[in-house]
């Protein structure tokens, strides 16, 4: 990338994130750029808290639902590629109180492409105050399925829910375990963590449900929040450097450092359409930029994944880029609000000003 598109790129996204904080969106914003090879922009702006401390390259952010992917998804996929668990087996073989439910014959693989059934848990009341609490409701409670597995897709959290109960009975091993075992120390992310976390430099987000409150190192989501961490679906805190890394190792089609970190072939599985029977396109956990489109100048080939607190993360091995993402949305925000039109911008803007020079 030459250094006239390097400062086009950085002076139109600058200028956006700028405009998302007067728009009200956001009060303060990361954004990341690069390919393979280098992290070409990385720009911090606005505040992180309400005391006016300003955003730093280097600030934590609740990143909502990109646990999923960074976290959930690939230590399964990992555990996968040691031989220690198969994507055809189902949750009832792992969770002997579902042994024989319509829950338990689930395979874990309708999990991570959200073909299992589950309906999404906002439908249910919250009042969940502990980790036991919430398995306990999900394993004895009357939980409707809506369908049988892999006939209709249906974004639930609860996916995840139930795969992280998979994962710790699997291994006999906490969920922040595993993500350290299997993501953090090998991909070195010393940034990267499931919450609560205790530090300074913290993006706040506001949670609505309880008066407003606004959190600084506490899990946003409810089901994370409730069990400490424990949630599969939500619940890391990253900077935008650390996420970086993540990106580029599967640019890399796995590898990280002189190391691989999962194989080529996981890693052309994991964004690949799982379901093309359902009307729907959806990889491995991974959402595909041709069911959920990063913006209009990406490839169908991008695959990515959105956060509830203003979060993104997308990959095109295509045009051999990523962009991150990282706002506090969800602290000035109706969270009812979208932010997807400005999510869309700022990923074009990144790849527009890419696509003139490699096509100059």
């Amino acid at each position: 990338m030459t250094d006239t598109t390097s400062f086009h790129r950085t002076t139109a996204l600058r200028s956006r994130l700028e405009s998302g904080i007067d728009q009200g969106l956001f009060d303060g914003a990361v954004v990341v750029v690069g390919s393979t090879n280098s992290v070409d922009t990385h720009l911090a702006t606005g505040q992180r808290n309400l005391a006016g401390d300003p955003v730093t390259p280097d600030t934590k952010f609740d990143v909502a639902s990109l646990t999923k992917v960074v976290a959930t998804t690939t230590i399964t996929l990992r555990l996968v590629e040691a031989g220690e668990l198969t994507l055809s087996s189902t949750v009832g073989s792992h969770i002997d109180e579902l042994h024989d439910t319509q829950r338990g014959a689930i395979p874990l693989r309708s999990l991570l492409t959200h073909t299992s059934g589950l309906p999404p848990y906002k439908a249910f009341p919250f009042g969940w105050e502990s980790k036991s609490a919430v398995l306990e409701s999900l394993f004895d409670s009357p939980l409707s399925v809506l369908s049988e597995p892999n006939e209709w897709y249906v974004y639930s959290d609860l996916n995840f829910v139930f795969l992280a109960e998979v994962l710790r009975r699997v291994t006999g091993e906490s969920l922040a375990t595993l993500f350290e075992t299997y993501v953090t120390d090998p991909l070195g992310l010393t940034d990267t963590a499931i919450g609560p976390i205790q530090s300074e430099n913290v993006a706040a987000t506001r949670d609505r449900r309880w008066a407003d409150r606004v959190l600084e190192g506490e899990i946003h989501d409810y089901l994370g929040r409730a069990m400490d961490g424990e949630s599969g679906n939500a619940g890391i805190f990253s900077t935008g450097r650390n996420l970086a890394t993540v990106a580029r190792m599967l640019l890399s089609r796995g590898v990280h450092g002189e190391g691989r970190f999962l194989s080529s072939a996981m890693v052309d599985r994991l964004r690949t359409d799982a379901i093309g029977s359902i009307d729907a396109s959806q990889g491995l956990g991974w959402k595909l930029g041709r069911g959920d489109t990063p913006g209009t100048a990406w490839s169908p080939d991008a695959f990515g994944h959105t956060g509830f607190t203003g979060t993104s993360m997308w990959i095109d091995p295509d045009r051999d880029q990523f962009v991150v993402l990282l706002t506090n949305h969800a602290l000035t925000m109706d969270p009812d609000g979208s932010l997807e039109p400005f999510r869309q911008q700022v990923h074009d803007i990144a790849a527009a000003t890419t696509k003139r020079a490699n096509d100059s």
